[in-house]
């Protein structure tokens, strides 16, 4: 019977059932760190629930920006069009079997950030994750207001690019807003 939950999806699982088992999966504390633009997730190979197929049958978009997009693009990323990749239900082309295959510099900023999530211009924290069940709120609240700092370091119109957009009522079941919001400045992201 506990095997047939972990074969479940986690975003059909409870949230009290989500906690158990990102807990059986996960019995050791792994790090995730906000390093140089990137949030780097130790839990992400062995959990690939981001990247892997989707349960919403609504395509999950990511923009790249024009420096992320080489002749592979579209050999690396199911795509929604030249400058965004698209999540759905077959997942991310890119995963392969111990993580994601592409060098971090070519991963879409959603990807560097997950499970922070920029949305309508506001920092998100996806619930469903392990690293987001698993490391404390304030932690994430840390690392948050050093995203959101490298974020309004971008140019605006990066920021206009990267930001999804969503109806809030769409988000309140998987999403905590940490209200942190991103304009971008006239500056370069360092």
């Amino acid at each position: 019977m506990g095997e047939q939950q972990e074969t479940r999806h986690p975003d059909r699982t409870s949230d009290l059932d989500l906690q158990d088992l990102w807990h059986r999966r996960f019995p050791e504390p792994r790090r995730v760190v906000w390093q140089n633009g990137t949030l780097v997730n130790d839990y992400c190979p062995d959990c690939a629930l981001c990247c892997g197929p989707q349960a919403e049958s609504e395509p999950f978009p990511m923009a790249l920006l024009d420096r992320q997009i080489s002749a592979r693009t579209s050999e690396d990323f199911y795509l929604l069009d030249a400058h965004t990749v698209s999540l759905d239900q077959r997942g991310c082309k890119a995963l392969g079997q111990s993580g994601c295959r592409q060098p971090r510099q070519l991963r879409p900023v959603a990807c560097n950030l997950f499970p922070v999530v920029l949305v309508n211009r506001e920092l998100f924290l996806y619930r469903r994750c392990p690293a987001s069940v698993l490391i404390p709120e304030t932690a994430w609240q840390d690392m948050a207001l050093r995203i959101q700092d490298w974020l309004n370091a971008m140019p605006p119109a990066d920021i206009n690019r990267i930001s999804m957009t969503r109806r809030p009522e769409d988000l309140a079941a998987r999403y905590q807003n940490l209200h942190l919001s991103v304009q971008g400045s006239c500056s370069k992201a360092g």
